[in-house]
C-alpha cells in the first residue's frame, strides 16, 4: 500500500511538470514570460527523481549487470547482493546526515522567480534516501524470511 502511494504522488507530481512545461512555452509562444515555472519544475523534477528511484529499487528495477551473477549459485548470489546492500546502507546514512545539513544551511536561500525556501528541493534528497533505506531493509528482511528468495 505505501508503494502505491509513492507511485501516485510520483505519477501526480510528473503530469505536474508536464502540464506546467507546456504551459510555459504556450505561453512563452504567445509572448508571456513564466520564468518562474522552471523554478517549480525542477523542484518537482527532484523529487520525481527521487520517489521514483526509490520504487525502482523496492521493485528491484534498478539498472545492474547481472551477467556474472545469474551464472553463480543463488546462495552466492544472495550473498554478493546483501554485500551491495550494505554498501548502499552506507551510502544512503552519508547522503541522508550531509543531506540534512545541507537542507538546514539551505533555508534562508529562497529561489530566484517564487519565494520557496531552497531547502524544499535540497531536502529531497535526505528524504528520499531515508526511504530507500528502508527499502533495502524491506529486501533484506525479505532475503532472510522468505527462503531467500527476491
Amino acid at each position: 500500500m505505501f508503494t502505491e502511494i509513492k507511485k501516485n504522488i510520483a505519477g501526480f507530481l510528473l503530469l505536474c511538470i508536464v502540464i506546467l512545461v507546456f504551459v510555459a512555452a504556450i505561453l512563452r509562444w504567445i509572448g508571456i514570460s513564466v520564468a518562474w515555472s522552471i523554478d517549480i519544475a525542477q523542484l518537482l523534477f527532484v523529487w520525481v527523481s527521487f520517489l521514483g528511484a526509490d520504487i525502482a529499487l523496492g521493485e528491484h528495477k534498478h539498472i545492474g549487470v547481472d551477467i556474472i551473477t545469474k551464472k553463480l549459485s543463488p546462495r552466492l548470489g544472495q550473498i554478493i547482493l546483501l554485500i551491495n546492500y550494505i554498501i548502499m546502507i552506507v551510502f544512503l546514512t552519508i547522503i541522508i546526515y550531509y543531506g540534512t545539513v545541507l537542507s538546514i544551511n539551505n533555508y534562508s536561500r529562497s529561489y530566484n522567480t517564487i519565494p520557496i525556501s531552497y531547502s524544499l528541493a535540497t531536502f529531497s534528497a535526505p528524504f528520499g534516501s531515508l526511504l530507500m533505506l528502508m527499502t533495502i531493509i524491506k529486501n533484506i528482511r525479505e532475503i532472510f524470511f522468505n527462503k531467500g528468495e527476491i
